[in-house]
């Protein structure tokens, strides 16, 4: 195994371990979910674009549309979503957050942000100037791998 091989695995060893440390935290309210990963994958993606037609969840999830159907009739059932017609193609049914969705959705990412800025906060100057290049390092390898997917 290579220099680089081992790095890479010890890295990735190091990332699964704390993975594993952030999904211990109880706190989290991710798990006072009442939501399926489908369904929470369906409010990830419409939190994402704003909303989508049932076609386009239906592409990106890989499920019928059947099962699309069911997936977004329990979402507007809790008033997590709602669903209308498309004003540019009527024959479209767009689905949007609610702003119950919405705020779900937010509290989410804020307590994940919450979270890593307490984590940070831990650090000291030399530590955190180490995970920001570290960061940029990342980024710029994910925005390479995005242009060359296009």
């Amino acid at each position: 195994m290579s220099e680089k091989d081992l790095a890479i695995a010890r890295i990735m060893d190091l990332q699964q371990r704390f993975q594993h440390m952030l999904a211990s935290d109880r706190s989290n309210p991710f798990f006072e979910l009442n939501l399926t990963m489908p369904q929470l994958k369906v409010m990830l993606i419409l939190a994402t674009k704003g909303g989508a037609g049932g076609q386009e969840l239906v592409g990106v999830l890989g499920v019928t549309l059947a099962t699309m159907t069911g997936i977004v009739d329990r979402l507007v059932a809790a008033d997590l979503v709602t669903r209308r017609e498309d004003p540019q193609d009527r024959r479209v049914r767009r689905v949007e957050l609610t702003e119950s969705g919405r705020q779900l959705i937010d509290k989410l990412v804020d307590a994940g942000t919450e979270h890593q800025r307490r984590l940070l906060l831990r650090l000291d100057i030399d530590e955190l100037q180490t995970v920001e290049r570290a960061m940029e390092i990342m980024h710029r390898a994910m925005s390479a791998e995005a242009a060359a997917d296009r």
